[in-house]
C-alpha cells in the first residue's frame, strides 16, 4: 500500500508536531527547566497563556501544566490547573 500510495497521490508530507505556532509555549519550557527563572515574566507568559482565548493542544496543555507545577513550588502561590483535575 505505501508504493502504490506514493504512485497515485505522491509522497507524505512530514506531520506537523511542533509547537512552533506560538513562541509563548517555549518559553514557557524554558523557565520550567531554569534553576532560578524571573518569576514576573513567568507570571506574565503564564497569565498571557491561559487566558488565551484560543483552544491549546495536547502538547500545549501538558507545557502549560508543568509550568504552572513548577511557578508553585517555586512561589507557594496556587495557580493553574493541576494535572488529572479537569
Amino acid at each position: 500500500m505505501g508504493r502504490a500510495r506514493e504512485l497515485t497521490m505522491g509522497t507524505r508530507r512530514p506531520s506537523r508536531n511542533g509547537i512552533a505556532a506560538n513562541p509563548d509555549y517555549a518559553a514557557l519550557r524554558r523557565m520550567t527547566a531554569a534553576d532560578a527563572p524571573d518569576l514576573d515574566t513567568f507570571r506574565t507568559v503564564l497569565d498571557r497563556v491561559g487566558g488565551s482565548p484560543a483552544r491549546m493542544r495536547f502538547k500545549e496543555g501538558a507545557i502549560y501544566i508543568e509550568a504552572c507545577k513548577r511557578y508553585r513550588e517555586l512561589t507557594g502561590e496556587d495557580y493553574g490547573p493541576r494535572l488529572g483535575t479537569y
